[in-house]
């Protein structure tokens, strides 16, 4: 199989697969279901992925990845840093509407200690970490953050998202939109006091 063709194929997998997850949850989704309902044999299956664990975690990484080339189709439209940083935090509320998420929590919970799933899963979440590392460099070469400190920055601008993300559940996603923004003024007061003007 020609490796294009094979990409082909696997992506298939991949999106046919994502439509079942989405319908049946992780869980309640058995490698049998995943045969009939994408049309590959189980040995097509087997030969793309080891598991349904690994499906399950390439499709997360090929969502991320999509989601990481739509920030970057968009971020030209930002003037500034600042701009971008509530920018990226729209992206961010703008993707809690995809169903995938959900599933992804579920299987977050139910997964077993598999060291390499594990790791991936952590290369996953440290992708838009590189995203927000970027606009804030920006905000360094202008001088408004110290340059010295953006590693440090960029995880605790990751993780303020990523814990108000767990607030989504009890709030509209207007209201969630509201409250990332509001956290990233809190933010920007926070990382460009003290820096000279």
């Amino acid at each position: 199989m020609s490796s294009e063709k094979a990409q082909r194929k696997r992506d298939l997998i991949l999106d046919k697969a994502k439509e079942l997850f989405i319908q049946r949850g992780y869980a309640a989704t058995s490698m049998d279901e995943l045969v009939k309902y994408t049309g590959a044999s189980k040995g097509s299956i087997y030969y793309h992925f080891e598991s349904k664990e690994d499906l399950f975690v390439k499709l997360l990484a090929k969502q991320n990845r999509e989601w990481m080339e739509a920030w970057d189709d968009k971020k030209a439209s930002y003037a500034s840093f600042e701009e971008k940083l509530y920018g990226i935090a729209d992206h961010m509320v703008d993707d809690f509407q995809n169903p995938l998420t959900k599933i992804a929590e579920e299987f977050y919970i139910n997964q077993p200690e598999n060291k390499t799933i594990v790791g991936e899963m952590l290369a996953i979440l440290q992708g838009p970490r590189t995203l927000y590392r970027e606009i804030l460099a920006e905000g360094a070469d202008e001088g408004r953050i110290a340059a010295e400190d953006i590693d440090e920055i960029a995880v605790i601008f990751g993780s303020l998202l990523d814990g108000l993300s767990v607030s989504y559940y009890e709030r509209s996603q207007e209201e969630s939109r509201q409250l990332f923004r509001k956290s990233v003024t809190y933010f920007l007061n926070g990382v460009l006091s003290g820096q000279g003007s």
